[in-house]
């Protein structure tokens, strides 16, 4: 079978006029998706495709001079074969491009592509009174009954406390802050301990400017990365299903409320870990974590301890996406919150996962490029919603 021959029976099968034998011999080779699809590429880049397959498939198909009538037969027609098969995947390929522009087209070549999020924030004060540290100078921003609050030139935000005041304080006279990223934001926080926090977008985190001699509270919302300073009082995190306590350790808590589960990531050091019950009541039973394991914390489902895959969870702190057999909902929240977009899904149920790693510097477009190219998808774009089809 030379490639006018295999041209010609390619061309009359996608034009509807095989006879019975010729279509089956095409559709034995699965090329019924061409017609399903009703693909249609143009006049050419048929002829593109077939001089660049052929001509591929023609050094594959040399045959030594010496090699028998037989096996000659048997290389051509494993090549007519080949050439079939890919000219169908080839024809696909050029179908989907020319009804569904890439991103590089409908967004980097049009100069509409997403910016990623940076040092944002919402300062608020005990008497409601709010600051914006991303416009706020660098400096003092705030005093509170003793208690400077200032702005470094790296974007942190430090409260500076005197011994004497606190000295004199008791629990009743606690004053409280809030400090809330918005999507497309994140923040690093120094709490009057020393203790540091990073916040992820879209979180938030709810804390005294004093701690007292009891216990040192915090309630976080959101995804917050904490090294906690080390002192014999006790250091709480609170979040919607439970109540994390340590001393003085490194872990990240992941606690949206569009999150099926609240993941809790001990790096170092040891966490104690409670599960609230359905009336907002701590369980009596608590769990501790090593080094390296994570908690899942859900409704309706018994708290479980697994193998924490570190790198993932600690990626958005190193400014990094890191996609280990992800599912495409939970990088469509991901990319949702960090580049301030609204994401929805188009067409048939999207079983797929991914795996990938980028900058979470670079535009949304790098992110959906993998995405694009590891998956059967294609986008459509509205300002900031994105639409998924598949």
């Amino acid at each position: 079978m030379n490639k006018y021959i295999a041209k010609e029976l390619l061309e009359k099968y996608l034009q509807g006029d095989c006879t019975a034998e010729e279509k089956a011999i095409v559709e034995s080779w699965h090329l019924n998706e061409l017609d399903l699809k009703k693909i249609q590429p143009q006049p050419d880049q048929i002829e593109s495709a077939y001089e660049q397959i052929w001509s591929r498939i023609s050094k594959e198909a040399l045959v030594k001079k010496k090699a028998s009538l037989k096996r000659t037969h048997y290389r051509y027609a494993s090549a007519a074969i080949i050439f079939i098969t890919v000219a169908a995947g080839l024809f696909l390929l050029v179908n989907r491009k020319l009804s569904h522009p890439t991103i590089h087209d409908l967004l980097v070549k049009t100069g509409k592509d997403v910016a990623p999020g940076g040092n944002k924030a919402i300062l608020t004060l005990a008497d409601g009174s709010k600051i914006s540290l991303t416009d706020a100078a660098n400096g003092n921003l705030a005093k509170q009954a003793d208690i400077i609050i200032s702005k470094t030139k790296d974007g942190q935000i430090i409260y500076t406390t005197k011994e004497s005041a606190l000295s004199s304080v008791t629990a009743g006279t606690a004053l409280i802050n809030t400090i809330a990223t918005p999507r497309g934001g994140q923040y690093q926080i120094n709490l009057p301990d020393g203790t540091k926090v990073w916040l992820n977008a879209q979180s938030s985190l709810k804390y005294p400017i004093r701690f007292n001699n009891k216990a040192r509270e915090v309630e976080l919302s959101g995804e917050g990365y904490f090294e906690v300073y080390k002192n014999h009082i006790p250091f709480i995190v609170k979040t919607k299903m439970q109540e994390v306590t340590v001393l003085g350790t490194h872990f990240n808590i992941n606690s949206y409320d569009d999150e099926a589960t609240t993941n809790t990531t001990l790096f170092e050091g040891s966490v104690s870990v409670q599960v609230k019950n359905k009336v907002n009541t701590l369980q009596t039973a608590a769990f501790m974590l090593k080094p390296g394991q994570a908690s899942i914390v859900g409704n309706n489902r018994p708290p479980k301890v697994v193998q924490a895959d570190v790198e993932s969870t600690v990626a958005w702190r190193n400014n990094l996406f890191v996609f280990k057999d992800e599912s495409l909902e939970s990088i469509s929240r991901k990319l949702s919150r960090w580049y301030d977009v609204e994401v929805s899904f188009e067409g048939k149920p999207i079983n797929l996962s991914f795996v990938g790693m980028v900058s979470r510097s670079k535009n949304i477009s790098s992110v959906l490029k993998i995405m694009e190219s590891a998956g059967d998808l294609h986008f459509k774009i509205q300002g900031k919603k994105i639409v998924i089809v598949n």
